[in-house]
């Protein structure tokens, strides 16, 4: 079992990425799971009062849930994974089953910030792109696909998301084994999880 993570601002490409990844392996199992799925349930308030919640900070995610599933499929377990719906803000009732595998890509915006998780890591990248074009992308993404305001969208990412990126996601670069811009070159890196699925490697 070999574990890839991918971090980096909104909107940088991390899900790209991972697609990338994921459709470059036909003759593997591949499964695919984004720490955005561990946002702790919260239910109990109303939308308004969850719409409030600043989801940058990493105390909006529940990271001893994520690092107990981790370990348990490291163990040969399959795992019922949390689900959350981003138009609502909430976690939901139905689970996701992440079944064992081959290759596991990881990605959020704090995948590096614990050791803890980290070291559960075969091969850890991090996307640094402009936050410019990353606030770009989150406009596109969010009104087409999250029903979000143009203006909505700009003041969480002012407000909320940018300090959120100065203090906690962009100090995390410093951890990963790979640092990429925004035009990276995909076979070097595909080179590097050809070399970890062939047992080339050692563990961190």
């Amino acid at each position: 079992m070999v574990i890839v993570a991918i971090a980096g601002g909104t909107g940088s490409g991390k899900t790209t990425l991972s697609k990338k990844i994921i459709d470059s392996y036909k003759n593997i199992k591949v499964n695919y799971l984004s720490l955005d799925s561990y946002y702790k349930d919260y239910s109990n308030l109303s939308f308004s009062e969850r719409a409030k919640i600043n989801f940058d900070h990493p105390d909006s995610i529940d990271f001893d849930l994520f690092y107990q599933q981790i370990l348990e499929y490291l163990k040969g377990s399959n795992i019922k994974t949390p689900t959350y719906s981003y138009k609502r803000h909430k976690r939901l009732k139905k689970k996701g089953n992440l079944r064992q595998g081959d290759l596991l890509i990881v990605d959020g915006i704090l995948i590096l910030l614990k050791k803890s998780i980290r070291d559960f890591f075969d091969l850890s990248i991090f996307l640094n792109v402009d936050s410019s074009e990353r606030l770009r992308r989150r406009v596109e993404r969010d009104t087409n696909e999250r029903g979000r305001s143009e203006i909505e969208i700009n003041d969480r990412f002012y407000k909320m998301i940018k300090p959120m990126h100065e203090k906690y996601v962009g100090p995390s670069e410093k951890f990963a084994d790979v640092v990429i811009g925004e035009n990276y070159d995909y076979e070097l890196i595909k080179i590097k999880i050809d070399q970890l699925l062939n047992g080339n490697h050692q563990k961190n």
